[in-house]
């Protein structure tokens, strides 16, 4: 398995705090099986914008850090979560070195609270561009749901949502199923934060939905599409069974 998504960059943003958390962690994902992993700190576009270059080199001095003591496996590839509290400027569009392990696809999110007019304006002004946006957590924007997604999709983006979250009774978990039941979700990322989440939940979560072809898709296929800058596979909606929530009951340990 991949997961393109992580905060495990040590004392850079509010994900691990030190070298020696951040390599329990990968201990963790490569006992789970996970071969790669791309390290994305936040930043956000008006920080781009003011001083770019500065978020590479804390972004570099980390991962300095980090390498001097991780593990061989996963192997890690370096990237950001841009949050898109501004349009992101063409020339980062044009720069690799803020895409996900320097491919086409570039980790997006928006602040919480965000309108679904506002969303869809900021993702539409990446239309025309080399560069695929890619949504981080679609699931956790109160203001968009499914119709939001479809019209991001149809402006080519791209969908991950959090694999924890998708086994979770809250409305999140709701919202992260309806867009995995409408065949909205491109892939999976654990969104570690120097914290126990996997990828490795959400196929446990779907293998009781005859449902491996989908698992494969969301956390080998299209993960490793991103890594090697290629094309991603289209991913079938799941129809859940009954008997859903009983299972999130189960894995919320009541």
């Amino acid at each position: 398995m991949i997961d393109i998504h992580s905060h495990l960059l040590p004392d850079i943003d509010d994900g691990s705090r030190s070298v020696n958390q951040s390599v329990l962690v990968l201990r963790q994902f490569a006992e789970s099986g996970i071969t790669d992993v791309v390290l994305t700190p936040h930043t956000s576009a008006g920080e781009l914008a003011f001083d770019a270059e500065d978020a590479l080199e804390r972004r570099e001095v980390a991962y300095t850090l980090l390498t001097r003591e991780a593990p061989a496996t996963p192997r890690l590839h370096l990237g950001f979560e841009i949050m898109l509290d501004v349009p992101l400027a063409a020339g980062i569009l044009e720069d690799r070195r803020f895409s996900l392990a320097g491919s086409r696809y570039y980790l997006v999110e928006f602040p919480i609270s965000v309108a679904e007019d506002d969303a869809t304006s900021l993702l539409a002004g990446l239309a025309g561009s080399d560069a695929v946006p890619l949504v981080a957590h679609a699931e956790r924007y109160r203001n968009c749901g499914v119709r939001s997604v479809e019209r991001w999709k149809q402006l080519g983006a791209k969908i991950q949502v959090d694999a924890t979250t998708l086994t979770r009774s809250s409305n999140r978990g709701r919202v992260a199923r309806q867009l995995l039941s409408t065949g909205l979700v491109d892939l999976v990322a654990a969104d570690n934060h120097g914290d126990d989440r996997l990828v490795g939940n959400a196929v446990q979560f779907l293998s009781d939905y005859e449902s491996a072809h989908i698992a494969r898709l969301l956390t080998k296929t299209n993960p490793r599409a991103v890594v090697q800058d290629g094309e991603m596979m289209p991913v079938p909606a799941l129809i859940f069974r009954e008997g859903l929530w009983s299972k999130i009951k189960h894995y919320m340990g009541s």
